[in-house]
């Protein structure tokens, strides 16, 4: 990892064994795990004690196609639209004549199964054009006498079988709703967990250059090793001391979800392929290199530690833009707010984690962010340590923007 550079391994180990004994630390460590057997055991207690199953889902601008023929009888209905076979409501679909396209087989009656094709690249979302169209499937199965067979097709109306239709028209099959989430879980997870890893391990990296700054211990560190060994050093421990926490809180989810599956059966289909469990390594490492960096240039710019938490929420707020804003990403990854916060450094690893999480179809887009989130983080580490040397050149004075780029050009 370091090479020749002994100064900056020495400061790595000494870093990493006070990382591990902060009481912070080992608090949030442990607190998310209790959270995960929290949620694996009591929630769905809780949730069969209090679940309501109160819907009043409309249907808005659908269209079907009915090989079965059991909606024949049915009045019109406001926002529905029968069309005369697959072809026909396919091209309704890519003139954007109907929002999605519902098409129930001859067979439907003894399987229960429809077909649901969309355009959209976000989740499919049960509880609203999929139960919509339950209640049309409920009305048209209800309408004359009932068999058996009928009846227990109006407890369970239908499962969606998911098919993305591109612009010319071509449907390809993307599996099941349940099948969508538990594709979108993992990566839409692991963004909480980095925001929460990143913050925690920038924020306490923040704080230990601003103590040694303050008590003036960072004196004596210089003396014996380069400014931009010692960023190094701190930045990389404080890294592998979040990536262990990382990899505590994934050992207690894998003995947790299949516990919570015994209620939520959906989790047990949950899967994280390679290629995105590497893509999620690589954002934790750009992303934290940016937050770490800029923290650690913060703290060496700062005269204490009060004043550099407070310069500190300017970094951190827009780095949680994208998780206030995944209800409106998540719909729809490839839109203009998606993409532009994709390529900010701040705000790309989760911005392009929710993105994936949404069924993004520009990967090249994320694979792209994560290039300038890497570069702007060996940017931003270049730059901490040309800061660091010249806050010392300024000890004691207030750092404002002039002064810092004056003791850059001294410190060059």
């Amino acid at each position: 990892m370091f090479g020749k550079n002994s100064d900056a391994r020495i400061i790595f180990e000494e870093e990493f064994s006070r990382q591990l004994r902060r009481w912070g630390w080992r608090i949030f460590t442990v607190a998310i795990p209790l959270v995960m057997l929290f949620v694996a055991f009591v929630v769905p207690l809780l949730i069969d004690a209090f679940s309501n199953d109160d819907k009043s889902d409309q249907v808005d601008n659908l269209g079907y196609v009915d090989n079965s023929d059991i909606t024949d009888s049915l009045a019109a209905i406001p926002g529905l639209t029968r069309l005369d076979g697959l072809d026909t409501g396919i091209q309704a679909l890519v003139d954007d004549e109907i929002k999605e396209l519902f098409v129930i087989p001859a067979d439907y009656i003894e399987t229960g199964s429809v077909d649901w094709y969309r355009k959209s690249s976000g989740l499919a979302v049960e509880n609203n054009s999929g139960d919509a169209f339950h209640n049309v499937l409920r009305a048209a199965v209800a309408d004359d006498g009932l068999t058996d067979a009928q009846v227990a097709r109006i407890l369970q109306p239908a499962t969606y079988a998911l098919f993305k239709v591109d612009d010319q028209g071509r449907p390809d099959s993307s599996g099941s709703v349940t099948d969508e989430i538990a594709k979108a879980a993992p990566a839409f997870i692991f963004a909480m967990l980095l925001v929460f890893s990143i913050f925690v391990g920038s924020g306490a990296l923040l704080q230990s250059v601003t103590e040694e700054k303050e008590n003036r211990m960072i004196e004596m560190l210089v003396t014996s090793a380069s400014p931009l060994s010692i960023m190094l050093g701190k930045i990389l421990a404080l890294g592998a001391a979040g990536l262990l926490q990382i990899a505590i809180w994934l050992a207690v989810a894998i003995f947790s979800i299949p516990q919570a599956s015994n209620q939520f059966s959906e989790l047990a289909s949950l899967s994280l392929e390679p290629q995105l469990a590497v893509l999620l390594v690589a954002f934790y490492f750009a992303g934290y290199f940016v937050f770490a960096a800029l923290m650690a240039s913060i703290g060496a710019a700062s005269t204490n530690v009060r004043e550099a938490s407070q310069i500190s929420a300017m970094v951190i707020i827009p780095g949680v833009i994208p998780i206030y804003l995944s209800a409106a990403i998540m719909p729809n990854p490839d839109g203009t707010i998606a993409r532009i916060l994709t390529f900010i450094p701040l705000t790309s690893p989760t911005a392009s984690m929710i993105r994936v999480a949404g069924g993004t179809d520009k990967m090249y887009e994320i694979v792209l962010g994560l290039a300038v989130t890497a570069l702007a983080g060996m940017f931003l580490l270049w730059l901490s340590a040309r800061i660091f040397r010249a806050g010392l050149l300024l000890y004691g004075q207030r750092m404002g923007l002039r002064a810092i780029w004056g003791a850059l050009r001294q410190a060059g």
